[in-house]
């Protein structure tokens, strides 16, 4: 079989023997889209499906990989099936069902390996144990050191690798997850480096004579990369975690350009060791709209020779199979009971999404602003308006926009799967200088490759200039006051200080926050959680209206 496109991994003779060819089927980062969704990755209504406008849903990825299944069998290419990580969070389906929602449909998928994505740690160690009591194939994460949690211990679920078969020749799968991870939750688990944790395990496999080596992982596009070209013994790298969406056939996009599905390199992204050995690197973006699909060739001393591949669009002309269609029939009452509450209506379409990690979003300023309300509602502030005018909740955390439809109705699911992780709501009062600093961290990650933690505001006015240093492109902050008696902006003062709403997350230190003081700490935990807050805002007015404010401008020199 001749690939179009074709990339010669090594400078290898033709006449070599080829002595294995197999398809690697791959997705990441399905965020429980169990059922099709529409282009934002958010609910299909029963009117974009009868416009065939839906997407992804583990009913089309199954078709995919079973029909690529059926022809192994029938004497086509063998194929392995490869998830990495983050099935976990993302739909009313998984807030209702947790884990056992994601055992489930994955099982019925039967990848032939999959690792761990940071999400499967949302419902902390025991949601994990019950999830990898469940699931039957290979996990695997090279990286973990979780021998302080006894009950993960004793599921005997997570390996470092696994060793798979085709035609005879032995494949080795490593797995790795983000270290980021850490910094996210609070357990027992330790992570090493990834590269150090991929070398060793490498070692080991060649050592028992497996040539093949494949690394599956969840640590974002980037480290990816650098995985290929550190990691001598490694072959191919199938990643996750950062959303990646890769084409060989369109451009790269700017590094600016905030559309979620911008691409970001070529599929596959070939990357070069030093000692000229070819690896390509692969993801296929997020949330089941593509499945990932790579074809290689290795010769009989377990090289690399030929590569190619493209991400598989799952659109409406892509079958879906009967039996997931109907798992989920028999699980939709328990959805629909709770999903149809309206709890809001808009004028406005409310964007969300990846794009809220590289600019200002509307849907990012109203979840702001309703935490700045929820306080309000408190009635903490004495005789001015509020004791907390200013509100951060991270660009990340907004999954999905919430589309306007004829009647401009928000329902509890439109709520669930914007913003699904339940995070709880505290002041802290911090300096300017504090304040200033998490604003310079918001602008430096931005451009990284995991930017979850890029800021939506409330009560802030920032401008941010990407042609300085980091550490130094807020060019302009204005704060609006809280002791006043008609609210106003005026220029952040670094010695004075400021009452801050943010999310727990942020505030245990996630995507590297810094958000109390050493000394003179002061935090208060709010009624409502981030889901509660923004349900009181939608509640508390008649309609939505919410709209860019330059809440957040970024210049250049």
């Amino acid at each position: 079989m001749l690939f179009a496109a074709l990339i010669r991994a090594n400078p290898i003779e033709d006449s070599i023997k080829q002595v294995v060819e197999f398809t690697i089927l791959h997705n990441n980062d399905n965020h429980a889209r169990f059922e099709q969704t529409n282009k934002y990755g958010a609910v299909c209504t029963q009117k974009d499906a009868n416009m065939n406008k839906c997407f992804g849903g583990f009913a089309r990825v199954a078709h995919v990989v079973r029909k690529y299944r059926e022809e192994a069998k029938n004497g086509g290419t063998p194929v392995l099936y490869l998830n990495a990580g983050d099935t976990f969070t993302g739909t009313l389906w998984f807030t209702i069902f947790k884990d056992k929602i994601a055992s489930t449909f994955l099982n019925k998928l039967q990848p032939d390996a999959l690792c761990l994505g940071n999400h499967e740690f949302d419902n902390g160690i025991e949601g994990l144990v019950s999830f990898l009591e469940d699931i039957n194939a290979p996990v695997v994460v090279s990286n973990l050191d979780y021998s302080k949690e006894p009950d993960l211990v004793a599921t005997n679920k997570l390996s470092n690798s696994t060793v798979l078969e085709i035609n005879g020749s032995k494949i080795g799968i490593i797995g790795y997850l983000t270290p980021k991870t850490k910094q996210d939750y609070i357990n027992n688990v330790e992570f090493n480096e990834e590269i150090t944790s991929i070398n060793a395990e490498a070692a080991k496999l060649k050592a028992q004579g497996i040539n093949i080596i494949i690394a599956l992982g969840h640590s974002g596009y980037q480290k990816d990369q650098d995985i290929a070209r550190d990691c001598p013994e490694v072959d191919i790298v199938v990643g996750g975690h950062t959303h990646t969406y890769l084409d060989a056939n369109r451009p790269v996009a700017d590094k600016n350009d905030a559309n979620p599905e911008a691409v970001r390199g070529p599929y596959p992204t070939t990357v070069v060791q030093k000692s000229g050995k070819k690896v390509p690197v692969v993801q296929a973006y997020t949330n089941t709209k593509y499945l990932g699909k790579l074809q290689v060739k290795f010769n009989a001393d377990g090289n690399l020779i030929e590569f190619a591949g493209e991400p598989i669009l799952l659109n409406a002309s892509v079958a879906q199979e009967q039996d997931m269609l109907d798992l989920l029939d028999t699980l939709r009452p328990n959805i629909t009971a709770k999903g149809k509450q309206v709890i809001g209506r808009t004028k406005v379409h409310l964007e969300g999404g990846n794009v809220c990690r590289w600019r200002e979003c509307n849907l990012g300023n109203l979840m702001a602003d309703s935490m700045v309300y929820s306080r309000m509602l408190e009635s903490k502030g004495g005789e001015y308006w509020t004791d907390a005018a200013i509100a951060l909740i991270p660009g990340g955390g907004i999954r999905t926009s919430i589309n306007k439809n004829a009647n401009g109705s928000i329902t509890y699911r439109n709520m669930a799967e914007t913003i699904p992780f339940e995070n709880r709501l505290l002041v802290t009062r911090i300096s300017g200088k504090t304040l200033l600093n998490a604003l310079e961290h918001s602008a430096s990650v931005r451009n990284k490759d995991s930017n979850g933690g890029f800021q939506q505001l409330s009560g802030i006015r920032v401008e941010y200039n990407y042609d300085k240093a980091e550490g130094h492109r807020v060019t302009s902050a204005l704060v609006l006051c809280a002791q006043c008696s008609v609210p106003s902006y005026s220029k952040l003062n670094e010695t004075e200080y400021y009452n801050v709403i943010v999310t727990d997350f942020h505030l245990n230190g996630g995507d590297g926050y810094k958000l109390i003081e050493k000394q003179d700490q002061f935090t208060e935990l709010l009624e409502k959680d981030d889901k509660g807050a923004l349900q009181q805002y939608l509640e508390g007015h008649s309609f939505i209206y919410t709209g860019m404010e330059n809440r957040i401008v970024i210049t250049k020199s």
